[in-house]
């Protein structure tokens, strides 16, 4: 499975995307392992900030959090950012 990071998440990550070497079962233990990943522990990914693909298709038109996912998957992480 291939987790794209988009925007800032690049630099939260240190890379463009990250492949994969756990296995994970849906959305929400996606997101739990990618938030033990990152450098800033200050920095919460959740479905309130981000924007959630997985192959192309936004988790809330799938099964939001308890959405499966597998081996060859991609997800998109696109972070939700508002300028004042």
């Amino acid at each position: 499975m291939k987790v794209v990071l988009v925007g800032h998440l690049k630099r939260l990550f240190g890379k463009e995307s990250i492949v994969l070497e756990v296995k994970v079962d849906d959305i929400r233990a996606l997101l739990k392992y990618l938030n033990h990943l990152k450098l800033d522990e200050n920095v919460v990914i959740d479905r309130g900030n981000t924007l959630i693909l997985v192959n192309g298709v936004e988790v809330s038109a799938l099964n939001g959090l308890d959405t499966k996912v597998n081996e060859g998957d991609v997800i998109t992480l696109i972070p939700v950012t508002h300028g004042g």
